[in-house]
């Protein structure tokens, strides 16, 4: 018997964030006119079939079309008015979706009943479509109260009343197309009741996981991820982080950088704090570079924010929280030592793992990859490990840095005790006993940005590609920094191979920001989109730039904590992969039950009376 292989954390994950394929914008509402005219003279046909009376058709025509065009204009502000939220694009598609599902149960029970009639060789009563109908409009109800209820408002009290209005209108318009009277008018209404019962046990029963595992409305939190990834409202972004603080837990998060310091201030600032730039968009930890960067305004406008041993435990759990890193920054540089030399850059490898390392007076920067090899987030524990041996080896203290640069979907993080996690330290400490013993010289530094290189959805954030170019007794290394979310396999030996003629030695690394992860694909690691020959490009100017403004500086190493920073905590952003897949999981089966159940029902009390 085959065996079914259960899937592994990232695999898990990957398929959580493959669930942004499923969006995608609605069309402009002037584009839904014409659709929603064509459909209910499609479907005023179907309620004459088999008859063809012109005059039939038209009314009937302004019987599905005005119920149809008024839930289009009147659900906005009636879920506005109620505390949701609503766009036109949205009520048009959705009152166009309500005709689909309507002409749907029309087209099947035309041609279910027409065999029927032939078969047993009878009149075909026109009068089914119409009780068809009557069906149609409640799985319009059900489908738009399921709708808002998960995009406007969690509570059916406050979505209910935009829900009702394309079905209850259409009703009327059934009654006003063929006069019903007063009990198959009130079976109507009982056959609504059916379907929006069926809704209500449908988002309950989907909202179950994210509340048992965080007491969270499930629906609100999609509502508010939509309106992040198509409006960018910042009321979402608020709701969010609210959300996010509330399950957040304290902890003490490492600050460590170098600042590089010229004769007419600080030049530039290279950080690597252990907080992750996630969730996405500008929510919480996300744009962490462009945040971080702005905070330090005033110190100097060129922050390299690098990428820190954390994983998606470790976003932070609101802007607000991000703000206390600037402020950390500052309180170190008040104190830190400056001083004129450097050593030289030493590369050094254990088993798929490599790390640069290069000293700063008595503190050593570490970068580890595991390029070409695709992996996702070092955890800190990891980091912490490789910042303790770099002080056996000799340092007074180190700055890990995740380089971050090679991901294929579906590969998991470097979790400590892990064999990844063991090369990576051992890397980390080849490397750094060898930048010890390194040459020392002054040392002279240069710095550029190419910014505006493309738009967020195609890889690259709004610190777009920052180079820092560091001369040391005549080697120069570059450090080149993608404001993006990792790399796809071989972008980061290609920036390397192509900058190879202008310095010694190099490497390509990102920051991680999941601002570049509001797609409607999930994966967009630079190179997945960018033109590679595009980016190649830009990061040899960028090089290049920084070449030509190499100038001496002074250099000092900080590291330090911030007590009481609010994260998401230990195994939050699993258990909230958890949760949703779990909700996606229970959506089809519960789907079937429910919307067949309201047919069902509903068939049955209009066959009865």
């Amino acid at each position: 018997m085959d065996r079914i292989l259960p899937k592994t954390v990232a695999e898990s994950h990957a398929e959580t964030t493959r669930m942004a394929r499923r969006l995608f914008t609605a069309p402009n509402p002037r584009r839904m006119v014409l659709p929603l005219l064509a459909f209910s003279l499609m479907e005023a046909f179907l309620l004459g079939y088999p008859g063809l009376d012109l005059v039939r058709i038209g009314v009937g025509t302004l019987a599905i079309a005005l119920p149809a065009y008024a839930a289009a204009l009147l659900t906005k502000p009636a879920a506005v008015a109620l505390g949701g939220r609503m766009y036109f694009r949205r009520s048009f598609l959705l009152s166009f979706v309500g005709l689909i599902l309507l002409g749907a149960f029309q087209v099947f029970a035309v041609a279910l009943f027409s065999i029927l009639a032939v078969l047993g060789n009878a009149a075909y009563d026109p009068s089914i479509t119409l009780k068809v109908s009557l069906l149609g409009y409640g799985a319009v109800l059900w489908t738009r109260e399921v709708i808002l209820s998960a995009t406007s408002h969690s509570q059916h009290l406050r979505s209910l009343p935009a829900a009702s209005i394309h079905p209850v209108l259409g009703l009327v318009g059934l009654a006003a197309w063929a006069p019903l009277g007063l009990v198959p008018f009130l079976v109507g209404l009982v056959v609504l009741t059916v379907f929006l019962l069926s809704a209500v046990a449908y988002t309950e029963i989907a909202k179950r996981p994210l509340l048992r595992s965080f007491g969270a409305d499930g629906f609100k939190l999609l509502r508010s991820t939509l309106d992040v990834y198509g409006e960018m409202e910042d009321e979402g972004v608020a709701e969010l982080e609210e959300f996010f603080g509330s399950i957040s837990v304290a902890a003490r998060v490492r600050v460590a950088g170098l600042a590089l310091r010229a004769a007419n201030g600080v030049k530039a600032l290279f950080l690597a704090p252990t907080v992750h730039p996630g969730p996405m968009g500008v929510v919480s930890g996300s744009d962490l570079p462009s945040k971080i960067a702005a905070g330090l305004g005033d110190v100097t406008p060129n922050v390299l924010v690098a990428h820190g041993p954390t994983t998606h435990d470790e976003n932070p759990a609101t802007t607000a929280e991000v703000r206390k890193l600037p402020e950390a920054v500052r309180r170190l540089l008040a104190s830190a030592a400056f001083g004129p030399q450097a050593g030289l850059a030493c590369r050094s490898g254990y088993g798929r793992a490599t790390a640069l390392a290069q000293a700063f007076g008595d503190t050593v920067l570490i970068l580890a990859s595991f390029a070409p090899n695709p992996t996702d987030d070092i955890d800190s524990a990891t980091g912490h490990a490789a910042v303790q041996e770099a002080r056996l080896a000799g340092a007074a203290d180190a700055i890990f840095v995740d380089a971050h640069n090679c991901l294929e979907p579906g590969i998991g993080l470097t979790l400590f005790g892990s064999e990844g996690s063991h090369e990576i330290i051992e890397a980390a400490k080849a490397a750094t006993e060898a930048a010890l013993r390194a040459p020392r010289d002054r040392l002279r530094v240069g710095y550029a940005r190419r910014s505006g290189i493309c738009t967020p959805d195609q890889g690259i954030g709004a610190r777009g590609i920052e180079a820092l170019v560091i001369e040391v007794g005549g080697q120069r290394t570059a450090y080149v920094l993608f404001d993006g979310n990792n790399m796809v396999p071989g972008m980061r030996d290609a920036v390397r191979s192509r900058i190879a003629s202008l310095v010694q030695e190099s490497e390509a690394l990102t920051t991680d920001n999941h601002a570049v992860n509001l797609t409607m694909d999930g994966f967009n690691a630079v190179g997945a989109v960018l033109d590679h020959g595009a980016i190649l490009d830009h990061a040899e100017a960028a090089v290049r730039e920084a070449l030509a403004n190499l100038e001496p500086v002074e250099v000092a190493a900080f590291t330090g904590e911030i007590p009481d920073f609010h994260i998401f905590g230990p195994q939050t952003a699993s258990r909230l992969t958890t949760s949703i897949n779990a909700t996606m999981a229970v959506l089809r089966p519960a789907l079937y039950v429910t919307l067949s159940g309201a047919v069902a029902i509903a068939a049955l009390a209009l066959v009865l009376f």
